[in-house]
């Protein structure tokens, strides 16, 4: 069953990838950007806190688990310091280090695993997007 597009919404959401993997933020980037949305690439979780502090509008935030100086769990707790109801999407290749239970109960929106189908991101983006809609105040 495929996923009703993102473009299906009244309006368009700004999602964050954090990622040290160039190929992969491209990937993502092109797959969520194809829907109508806006995409912005950190390749740090310092870079990324810095956009989140800066913008205060992101949407949504995709970040890979696995990266140097800071991890994704990491970011997750720092940028839920920032803001609580920020949805953060967790991905990674290495479920050994962090698997899907032990991300959601650290507060993750959902967990990815590598390598992964488009739709599965797409899907993914749009709880996350619908969680977090549901929790700003109107």
């Amino acid at each position: 069953m495929t996923a009703p597009a993102l473009t299906d919404r009244p309006y368009s959401w700004k999602v964050l990838i954090i990622e040290d993997d160039n190929a992969m933020a491209q990937m993502c980037a092109k797959l969520i950007r194809r829907r109508g949305h806006t995409v912005l690439i950190a390749r740090s979780g310092q870079d990324a806190l810095a956009v989140v502090r800066e913008l205060r509008d992101i949407d949504v935030v995709i970040s890979d688990v696995q990266m140097p100086q800071m991890t994704g769990v990491q970011l997750l707790a720092r940028l839920h310091a920032l803001d609580a109801t920020l949805p953060v999407i967790l991905m990674t290749g290495y479920a050994h280090l962090l698997g899907p239970a032990q991300a959601l109960a650290l507060g993750a929106a959902d967990y990815i695993m590598k390598p992964f189908e488009p739709e599965t991101l797409i899907s993914s983006l749009e709880r996350a997007s619908r969680s977090r809609h549901k929790l700003l105040p109107n």
